[in-house]
């Protein structure tokens, strides 16, 4: 009918907190079917949107008759961000001996069955996330195999590397995006709308989170401060804003052989360092000596305030830390209706 609204259909496989499929829902996209194998994550799709159909299994396990229980007609776009596990070599999964370490990446990898996925459902579009280094892991050996798996689905696709801090997010966090669809439409990336100097500067720690400095804890909106013992306070306050702990210049009794990604602090003018949950713990404050709370590191993560997470802290950690931001996963989402208008626009000619 004229002047119907289309609600374009998506599945999201390993959705983890769910950041990206509510990137698409805020376009409009209709979440068809969504599935992740943590159970802390199940419940934070439950408590979140209940309506949208969620299974928690091994997705090497989802296949067609399940999938048909939850889909039914066509899917427009297919999304997804494999967890990176499978292309690490040490991870508690992986073996020890190179050669089954070897064999356990190449016939196991959870891309595969994210491909796999793609063959069964046959969405007009795709869009996979992962980490940047995929690209230079094992000496490139399994981003040659990722594009040659998807090569041989049929699917007109590519690949870029994007900033989410390009796309509005208070954040640099460099993310690989393979993209592609099967229905004779150029897909272009989604057009950057920040950058660090221009009109639209890069966003920063602090518009994102300086209104919660003053906050009193509260678990309701996953907003506490982890209780620091006096030895790493002590740490904190010597790492200058925007700067990491002068591990070489340390009183005796502050010193310890590793310092991680915890020991570096944000800068309120600056975009925030990725967020990866590291320990139970994210980077420093700007200006208090403690960790990020959960819900500030969702703020950069842009996730909504009425979002929440659930579980042990470093389950939360995770949950925030792992997602594709939301203005990011947006950004897609405006571009993929836009390729998606122009395709039913071409059935409709014909």
């Amino acid at each position: 009918m004229e002047g119907e609204i289309v609600k374009y259909t998506v599945v999201d496989l390993f959705s983890g907190a769910g950041g990206l499929e509510l990137g698409f829902e805020e376009v409009g996209f209709d979440i068809k079917f969504s599935t992740d194998f943590d159970e802390y994550c199940e419940k934070v799709h439950k408590m979140n949107r209940p309506k949208i159909p969620f299974l928690r299994m091994d997705i090497r396990k989802l296949d067609e008759k399940i999938l048909s229980k939850y889909i039914s007609g066509e899917v427009d776009v297919l999304v997804g961000g494999p967890p990176c596990q499978g292309f690490s070599t040490i991870g508690k999964r992986i073996s020890s001996d190179p050669t089954k370490r070897y064999q356990a990446d190449s016939r196991n990898t959870l891309f595969k069955e994210y491909i796999r996925v793609l063959k069964c459902l046959k969405p007009k579009f795709f869009l996979m996330e992962n980490v940047e280094g995929l690209v230079t892991r094992d000496h490139g050996a399994i981003f040659e195999e990722i594009k040659q798996t998807f090569k041989s689905t049929g699917y007109d696709f590519n690949y870029v590397i994007l900033n989410a801090a390009d796309y509005g997010v208070p954040q640099i966090r460099n993310r690989i995006f393979f993209y592609g669809n099967r229905v004779d439409i150029k897909m272009t990336p989604p057009k950057q709308t920040n950058s660090e100097k221009g009109k639209n500067t890069w966003c920063t720690v602090g518009d994102a989170i300086g209104d919660l400095a003053n906050i009193a804890d509260d678990k309701s909106i996953n907003h506490v401060a982890l209780k620091h013992g006096e030895i790493n306070i002590r740490r904190y306050e010597l790492i200058p804003e925007g700067g990491r702990l002068p591990e070489h210049n340390l009183p005796p009794e502050l010193y310890r052989k590793n310092f991680g990604n915890t020991f570096k602090r944000l800068h309120r003018n600056k975009p925030s360092l990725t967020m990866v949950p590291g320990h139970n713990a994210f980077p420093i404050h700007p200006w208090l000596n403690r960790s990020l709370t959960v819900r500030e590191a969702a703020r950069i993560q842009t996730f909504p305030d009425d979002y929440i997470f659930v579980g042990p802290r470093d389950k939360q950690c995770m949950q925030v830390g792992n997602a594709v931001p939301v203005k990011m996963a947006k950004a897609w989402a405006k571009q993929i209706k836009k390729e998606l208008d122009e395709y039913y626009k071409k059935q409709k000619q014909k």
